[in-house]
């Protein structure tokens, strides 16, 4: 059967004109009723949430081409940035927490829109947990006389809200499947073992991503999450590679829970590494998956090696979810990329950016063993170990090391297809602009308390005051930049 499904008007603009004053009326109503009848904040958002949630979901059903859905994603998105800080729409904004979901939701449906057109079931199905199973683990989390309440990242959940989210997630898969491919006139249905697994493989991913927000990121991350997990089952199900996805998934889980227990990641930096190494190994297999995973070993092994004080780096050896999205977002995003949309280069551009995340890595772990202090790599001035900016020959080599093991990798995997010193020298110029910017414009802090320089918003248990540096660009920032810098080198040389 063709999409759309529903042809309200010829002239879909005109389609789009009236969608839109539709969604306006109904947040219109909502806001009328809750002040009116003086709702919970709370409620009145996730009623909103609901309805719009609803509305885009049927876009697909509605529009035949995408420019009218990411048109009116756009505007949501600019019309909730200014409410958000006008403090207008309170049944869209109102909450007793900081929260930014009503902006990332129309940012999510935007990507969804751009690259999932064609797949019209993931872009409903995952608009629909986004929609239903998240208010769903809300309601059941708010309303659960004894939650058991966990934190991975900064928005605190519950066990149960989280069990919810599963099984609601679960069963929108499992159901929706099937009736999205009858109504659509799809060739083919799933064996029921392989639906069930698919439901709960995809389940399990939206219910970690949703777990793992801060002020409202699940509204991003879960659609987009889903989205992700869902095609990654089903092409690896088609490309008969499933059972080794699968092996993978419970085999990471058992390494990343190794990892915890030994405080190279906390429980978020747990959650969020593995969900990327399942989406890194479901699009790219053992030759993507082999030179990250080398870099979180042995970075995680020097780490324990290199017995630094406290105030030697800003969050240690324990990675929490920032610091495994910084190293790791960059190359996650090419593999994903590259397996919707292959391009050439996208191994040699991964291998880059890895090679950086490592080179950095490694030159701050070997060079805390020199015994010379560091010089600041913009004015040579002697500094203490751990400053931003502060570069030994020691970890300089460190570096060159970093990069050229996972250079050695990447060659390995392609048979000798990726030269071993491109690779190098983009990790190496990665890490290198990574000192330059730590030393220049990455922000830094002033502790009132021991008048210490830091990286650390929070020192001596009290707040700090920003003292140089652009504010919003810490360590997890400059390293993200790092691993981008790496892949770009990587592409501009072969």
């Amino acid at each position: 059967m063709e999409l759309p499904l529903f042809h309200p008007f010829e002239n879909e603009w005109f389609t789009f004109g009236v969608f839109f004053i539709a969604i306006f009326i109904l947040i219109g109503a909502a806001e009328f009723f809750r002040s009116k009848l003086k709702w919970n904040p709370e409620a009145s958002r996730k009623m909103v949430h609901v309805i719009v949630g609803i509305m885009v979901a049927a876009c697909p059903l509605i529009f035949r081409s995408n420019i009218q859905p990411m048109t009116l994603a756009v505007i949501f998105l600019i019309v909730n940035v200014i409410t958000l800080k006008s403090h207008a729409f309170k049944s869209m904004h109102a909450t007793e927490r900081t929260t930014y979901g009503t902006v990332y939701f129309p940012l999510a449906f935007l990507v969804l829109a751009a690259f999932f057109w064609d797949k019209p079931i993931t872009l409903i199905l995952s608009l629909l947990v986004m929609t239903f199973s998240d208010t769903l683990a809300y309601i059941v989390g708010e309303h659960e006389k004894k939650p058991l309440k966990f934190t991975l990242w900064e928005d605190e959940k519950s066990l149960q809200g989280s069990a919810a989210m599963f099984l609601s997630t679960t069963m929108i898969f499992y159901i929706g499947t099937d009736f999205f491919a009858w109504l659509f006139g799809a060739a083919f249905f799933l064996p029921l073992e392989v639906l069930i697994a698919c439901a709960a493989f995809t389940g399990l991913a939206a219910t970690l991503a949703e777990a793992t927000s801060s002020k409202g990121s699940d509204n991003l991350s879960v659609p987009l999450v889903t989205a992700i997990a869902y095609e990654i089952f089903l092409i690896n199900y088609t490309h008969g590679s499933l059972p080794v996805l699968l092996l993978w998934t419970l085999g990471s889980a058992v390494i990343f829970y190794g990892a915890y227990k030994m405080r190279s990641l906390n429980n978020g930096g747990t959650a969020t590494a593995f969900v990327m190494g399942i989406c890194i190994f479901g699009t790219g297999g053992i030759q993507w998956i082999t030179p990250i995973l080398a870099f979180f070993v042995f970075s995680s092994i020097l780490s324990k090696l290199g017995k630094k004080s406290a105030e030697a780096t800003q969050k240690g050896s324990n990675r929490d979810v920032l610091q495994v999205l910084a190293n790791g977002g960059v190359p996650m995003i090419i593999a994903i990329v590259h397996f919707f949309h292959p391009f050439d280069l996208a191994y040699v551009m991964y291998l880059g950016a890895i090679a950086a995340a490592t080179a950095d890595t490694w030159a701050t772990e070997i060079g805390f063993f020199s015994k010379n202090d560091p010089r600041h790599i913009l004015n040579f001035r002697s500094v203490e170990k751990g400053t931003s900016g502060g570069v030994t020959l020691l970890g300089f080599v460190g570096s060159i090391l970093g990069a050229g093991v996972i250079a050695l990798i990447g060659s390995a995997m392609t048979g000798g297809a990726v030269p071993v010193e491109w690779i190098l020298i983009a990790g190496f110029v990665g890490s290198f602009l990574d000192s330059v910017l730590g030393g220049s414009v990455q922000a830094m802090f002033k502790c009132s308390v021991c008048n210490k320089e830091t990286e650390k918003r929070m020192h001596c248990q009290m707040h700090t005051s920003h003292s140089k540096g652009f504010k919003w660009l810490d360590n997890d920032g400059v390293n993200f930049v790092n691993t981008i810098v790496g892949a770009m080198i990587a592409f501009m040389l072969f």
